[in-house]
């Protein structure tokens, strides 16, 4: 379990009772016990509200402001009418005069709850969004990782020579994320390299790759194999690319054989 559940336990079972019987609890249970469970009750549904929303809300600027604002004038004035129900407590001579000591209980209680719910709930939002951050780090990396080996198993390093103009390109077939056909021309899609076109029809582009390891999914597109992660009815998405290559009719079928 976490540091912070731990901390929200910790508070919400021992501080918090601990400090309902600072006051004369157990004497005000004997009088108006259901006034005194009532604001029990009340206080727990103000230090969910603290913890979980307006705590967290402080990170979304100005209008988590507003809504926290909102929090705190909502638990307030609710505490306030509740101060205002007339409950005959006995007086002790050691309470003197001015507030009763059931509605100072309570005040000071709403703001104990303030106090922790409010940074606690902004520290755990904040400490969630990092795990979030790190997951993702951690996922592309993985995803990285992945890549790396199946290009190491699947390519070994091979490269291909593609005429670009007047030059003659060696691309590695490692980095091609797809091939994209433009009219007679085909456009090849690299990993952390310029895009080369060079003016070949797909057909005779396909011819010149390994064997096997690249396929025609589309009038328009060649696909390296290793590097499918999920495929529909419509479309493939492949690892390190954000586009979804979509399936053509009559290569559905080819690429069903494939697989197999």
């Amino acid at each position: 379990m976490k540091a912070i559940t731990w901390i929200d336990i910790i508070f919400g079972v021992l501080v918090m009772p601990g400090m309902m019987f600072l006051f004369p609890v157990g004497e005000w249970l004997l009088w108006h016990s259901g006034y005194v469970l009532l604001y029990v009750v009340w206080l727990y549904a103000v230090f969910f509200l603290t913890r979980k929303l307006a705590g967290p809300m402080l990170l979304d600027g100005k209008k988590g402001c507003w809504t926290v604002l909102g929090v705190l004038f909502l638990t307030a004035s609710a505490t306030f009418l509740m101060s205002l129900t007339p409950v005959d407590f006995p007086r002790n001579p050691d309470y003197g005069t001015g507030m009763a000591p059931h509605i100072r209980a309570m005040w000071i209680m709403l703001l104990a709850v303030w106090s922790y719910g409010l940074p606690v709930g902004m520290l755990s939002a904040q400490i969630g969004k990092m795990s979030q951050v790190r997951a993702a780090d951690e996922a592309v990396r993985q995803e990285q990782d992945a890549l790396r080996t199946k290009r190491d198993e699947d390519i070994s390093g091979d490269t291909i020579i593609v005429k670009s103009g007047y030059k003659d390109i060696h691309v590695p077939v490692g980095a091609i994320q797809y091939i994209e056909g433009r009219n007679n021309y085909a456009c090849f899609h690299l990993d952390h390299m310029e895009d080369v076109i060079t003016q070949m029809p797909l057909k005779d582009v396909l011819e010149s790759l390994p064997e096997g390891k690249f396929f025609r999914i589309h009038r328009s597109y060649i696909i390296p194999a290793w590097r499918i992660v999920k495929q529909t009815a419509v479309y493939v998405q492949l690892m390190g690319v954000e586009k979804q290559i979509p399936i053509g009719r009559s290569h559905k079928e080819k690429l069903k054989q494939s697989e197999n």
